[in-house]
Protein backbone atom coordinates (compact mmCIF):
# COMPACT_ATOMS: atom_id res chain seq x y z
CA UNK A 1 0.00 0.00 0.00
CA UNK A 2 1.45 3.30 -1.33
CA UNK A 3 1.00 6.28 1.28
CA UNK A 4 1.39 9.75 -0.43
CA UNK A 5 1.83 12.47 1.97
CA UNK A 6 1.55 16.12 0.73
CA UNK A 7 4.81 18.25 2.02
CA UNK A 8 2.55 19.95 4.34
CA UNK A 9 0.97 17.15 6.25
CA UNK A 10 5.13 15.65 5.95
CA UNK A 11 5.95 18.12 8.35
CA UNK A 12 2.90 18.83 10.49
CA UNK A 13 3.63 15.22 11.65
CA UNK A 14 7.57 15.77 11.86
CA UNK A 15 6.52 18.80 13.75
CA UNK A 16 3.71 16.72 16.18
CA UNK A 17 6.17 13.47 16.21
CA UNK A 18 8.49 15.78 17.93
CA UNK A 19 6.43 17.79 20.24
CA UNK A 20 5.19 14.00 21.34
CA UNK A 21 8.53 12.61 22.20
CA UNK A 22 9.57 15.94 23.94
CA UNK A 23 6.63 16.36 25.89
CA UNK A 24 6.42 12.20 27.00
CA UNK A 25 10.50 12.47 27.54
CA UNK A 26 10.01 15.28 29.80
CA UNK A 27 6.49 13.74 31.54
CA UNK A 28 8.88 10.17 31.70
CA UNK A 29 11.54 12.44 33.76
CA UNK A 30 9.30 14.32 35.94
CA UNK A 31 7.49 10.86 37.10
CA UNK A 32 10.12 9.09 37.66
CA UNK A 33 10.77 11.21 40.75
CA UNK A 34 8.69 14.27 41.46
CA UNK A 35 9.34 15.24 44.46
CA UNK A 36 13.27 15.79 43.64
CA UNK A 37 12.63 16.86 40.50
CA UNK A 38 10.02 19.32 41.31
CA UNK A 39 12.60 22.20 42.84
CA UNK A 40 14.40 21.79 39.74
CA UNK A 41 11.94 22.55 37.79
CA UNK A 42 10.82 25.76 40.22
CA UNK A 43 14.54 27.07 39.43
CA UNK A 44 14.47 26.70 36.13
CA UNK A 45 11.94 28.64 33.66
CA UNK A 46 12.34 26.52 30.82
CA UNK A 47 11.26 23.58 32.48
CA UNK A 48 8.12 25.21 34.72
CA UNK A 49 7.02 25.78 30.81
CA UNK A 50 7.76 22.22 29.85
CA UNK A 51 5.72 21.76 33.05
CA UNK A 52 2.58 23.60 32.65
CA UNK A 53 2.33 22.54 28.30
CA UNK A 54 3.36 19.30 28.25
CA UNK A 55 0.17 16.92 29.40
CA UNK A 56 -1.49 19.27 27.10
CA UNK A 57 1.12 19.37 24.15
CA UNK A 58 1.50 15.21 24.10
CA UNK A 59 -2.36 15.25 23.68
CA UNK A 60 -3.14 17.33 21.29
CA UNK A 61 0.40 15.77 19.45
CA UNK A 62 -1.61 11.99 19.49
CA UNK A 63 -4.94 13.89 18.73
CA UNK A 64 -2.97 15.23 15.59
CA UNK A 65 -1.09 12.75 14.41
CA UNK A 66 -3.93 10.06 14.70
CA UNK A 67 -6.20 11.95 12.84
CA UNK A 68 -3.22 12.99 9.82
CA UNK A 69 -2.31 8.99 10.16
CA UNK A 70 -6.24 8.56 9.50
CA UNK A 71 -6.61 10.89 7.05
CA UNK A 72 -3.40 9.84 4.82
CA UNK A 73 -4.20 6.26 4.77
CA UNK A 74 -7.69 6.54 4.19
CA UNK A 75 -7.28 9.68 1.43
CA UNK A 76 -9.56 11.83 3.80
CA UNK A 77 -11.33 14.26 1.27
CA UNK A 78 -13.84 17.07 3.14
CA UNK A 79 -15.37 20.23 1.72
CA UNK A 80 -13.26 23.55 2.46
CA UNK A 81 -15.59 25.12 5.12
CA UNK A 82 -14.99 22.33 7.58
CA UNK A 83 -11.59 21.99 6.73
CA UNK A 84 -11.01 25.59 7.65
CA UNK A 85 -13.67 25.47 10.62
CA UNK A 86 -11.56 22.43 12.29
CA UNK A 87 -8.07 23.82 11.42
CA UNK A 88 -8.48 27.32 12.79
CA UNK A 89 -10.25 25.93 15.78
CA UNK A 90 -7.40 23.66 16.05
CA UNK A 91 -4.42 26.31 15.70
CA UNK A 92 -6.42 28.86 18.16
CA UNK A 93 -6.63 26.03 20.94
CA UNK A 94 -3.29 25.04 20.17
CA UNK A 95 -1.78 29.07 20.63
CA UNK A 96 -3.58 28.78 23.56
CA UNK A 97 -1.95 26.19 25.41
CA UNK A 98 1.38 27.39 24.30
CA UNK A 99 0.98 30.72 24.99
CA UNK A 100 -1.31 30.46 28.29
CA UNK A 101 1.83 29.92 30.80
CA UNK A 102 3.33 33.15 29.76
CA UNK A 103 -0.14 35.20 29.10
CA UNK A 104 -1.17 33.53 32.67
CA UNK A 105 1.97 35.86 34.08
CA UNK A 106 1.80 38.49 32.64
CA UNK A 107 -2.04 39.86 32.37
CA UNK A 108 -4.02 41.67 34.63
CA UNK A 109 -6.68 39.88 37.26
CA UNK A 110 -9.45 38.50 34.63
CA UNK A 111 -7.28 37.48 31.73
CA UNK A 112 -4.89 36.14 34.01
CA UNK A 113 -7.89 34.00 35.14
CA UNK A 114 -8.49 32.18 31.94
CA UNK A 115 -4.98 31.60 30.83
CA UNK A 116 -4.48 30.37 34.09
CA UNK A 117 -8.10 28.07 33.47
CA UNK A 118 -6.37 26.76 30.54
CA UNK A 119 -2.65 26.10 31.97
CA UNK A 120 -4.81 23.95 34.88
CA UNK A 121 -6.69 22.13 32.24
CA UNK A 122 -3.61 21.25 30.33
CA UNK A 123 -1.87 19.60 33.39
CA UNK A 124 -5.00 18.12 34.59
CA UNK A 125 -7.42 17.13 31.77
CA UNK A 126 -5.23 16.71 28.62
CA UNK A 127 -7.96 14.45 26.79
CA UNK A 128 -9.69 17.68 25.76
CA UNK A 129 -6.60 18.57 23.74
CA UNK A 130 -6.48 15.69 21.73
CA UNK A 131 -9.83 16.44 20.90
CA UNK A 132 -8.56 20.01 19.19
CA UNK A 133 -5.73 18.01 18.12
CA UNK A 134 -7.65 15.68 16.10
CA UNK A 135 -10.32 18.65 14.69
CA UNK A 136 -6.49 20.08 13.80
CA UNK A 137 -5.16 17.13 12.19
CA UNK A 138 -8.98 16.59 10.03
CA UNK A 139 -8.20 20.34 9.19
CA UNK A 140 -5.30 19.06 6.68
CA UNK A 141 -7.78 16.60 4.98
CA UNK A 142 -7.68 16.83 1.22
CA UNK A 143 -10.21 19.05 0.10
CA UNK A 144 -13.26 17.32 -1.76
CA UNK A 145 -14.69 18.86 -5.04
CA UNK A 146 -18.11 20.22 -5.58
CA UNK A 147 -18.92 17.15 -8.04
CA UNK A 148 -17.35 14.40 -5.96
Amino acid sequence: MKVAMRRTVLVAVICFAVALVVSVVFLAWFNADPDTNITAILASLPLSYLYAVSSGLAAFSAGALVALAVGALAHLRMPNLPRMVFAALGWVMLGFLLLAPIIATLASSSAAIVFALVVYAAIKVPVVFAAFGLLLGLGFAERRDAQQ
